[in-house]
């Protein structure tokens, strides 16, 4: 059938009604498609002596313009359920998890700004190519006491585009700020106490991935693209040191992923804790131990209540998570889903309200 449409004459053949029959013919044979654009009302079509059902708004494939083989409307699709049931492969003193921590070493960053590369301007977060979710921006900044923008009532301000952003100054956690949904362009807006001399400012941006698809997609701008801003109010006047052309050195990643802290072999595993374990924490690593469940059946892992992050099992990654981030409450219907008429992204919307990323 290849190489009927590729290589085939296309002719169509108007059955009335929205109904359209095209059909691809070569020498040596003809494949055809029989399409009820129709949105509401289903179609017998009789082709060739043959009488074909075509639901409403979809399309039945022939490959040799007799035989049906299929219909874009009369797929089956296998229903999964998610039963949570105890893990009957271990104990029940095994039936809850004990979990060790250790925070993720990134002293270099946030205290030296030490980076890979270095440049006099922001980068998009798209040049390195999907390799890690995340990337460090960092610069230092010099203001003495007698600069004009040096006052007690001073902030910094960013503007991203990425979807979760963390601010260190002088080795100090500033703020985060992350996307809502479908919105991933904010402005993160903190106040700062600055020393007189050298700052240093740390910023981390994390994705949950890069774009892959859409008009002009590659375009998109991912990451801190600026300006980046320290702010000097004194009554009703304002200074702004715009910072997007300072010199900016970058680093790709986190150590826990360089020295691969999730892989059961990694050299650097030793200093797990296991008393105080922390919550609602920030660039934290977790790990604990189970018993594969008996059975052949998919296990999935819910990571409900965690925040956003990448998740191994043995060493294997099974990607993000991000239970945090909430669908929009609005636009989801109690009817029984119509999939007929053109294509809205609002047709058929489930799980308003919920997770994105928890299993």
């Amino acid at each position: 059938m290849e190489r009927t449409l590729t290589h085939g004459n296309v002719s169509s053949i108007d059955m009335d009604n929205s109904v359209t029959v095209t059909v691809y013919t070569t020498d040596e044979t003809s494949s055809c498609f029989i399409g009820n654009a129709n949105t509401t009302t289903d179609a017998i079509v009789t082709f060739k002596g043959n009488d074909y059902n075509v639901p409403a708004w979809s399309v039945s494939i022939l490959p040799d313009c007799i035989v049906e083989v299929y219909n874009t409307a009369k797929v089956n699709t296998q229903t999964s359920v998610m039963v949570k049931k105890a893990n009957e492969a271990g104990s029940e003193s095994s039936a809850t998890m004990n979990w060790e921590w250790r925070p993720e070493n990134a002293d270099d960053s946030i205290l030296l700004g030490k980076g890979h590369v270095s440049a006099n301007h922001l980068i998009d977060q798209k040049v390195i190519d999907d390799v890690t979710d995340y990337l460090w921006y960092m610069t230092s900044v010099n203001i003495n006491d007698d600069d004009p923008i040096w006052s007690d009532d001073m902030s910094i301000r960013v503007n991203c585009t990425g979807q979760v952003f963390h601010a260190y100054v002088n080795g100090e956690y500033l703020g985060s700020q992350w996307a809502t949904y479908g919105i991933f362009n904010y402005v993160f807006e903190q106040k700062v106490k600055l020393n007189p001399g050298k700052n240093q400012i740390s910023l981390l941006s994390a994705t949950i991935g890069l774009q892959n698809y859409g008009p002009r997609f590659d375009l998109i701008d991912t990451g801190i693209i600026g300006p980046v801003e320290i702010i000097g109010r004194k009554g009703d006047e304002r200074v702004i040191k715009d910072l997007s052309l300072h010199k900016w050195a970058y680093k790709v990643g986190l150590h826990g992923l360089d020295n691969q802290l999730y892989s059961v072999n990694s050299r650097f595993g030793s200093k797990w804790q296991v008393n105080d374990l922390p919550v609602d924490r920030r660039m934290t690593w977790y790990k604990t131990t189970f018993k594969a469940p008996l059975g052949t059946d998919p296990v999935v892992i819910d990571l409900q209540g965690m925040g956003k992050g990448l998740a191994w099992v043995n060493g294997q990654s099974i990607g993000r998570y991000w239970p945090s981030y909430l669908a929009d409450e609005d636009g989801c219907s109690i009817d029984a889903c119509d999939y007929r008429g053109s294509y809205d992204n609002n047709k058929c919307v489930t799980n308003c309200g919920q997770p994105t990323q928890r299993w």
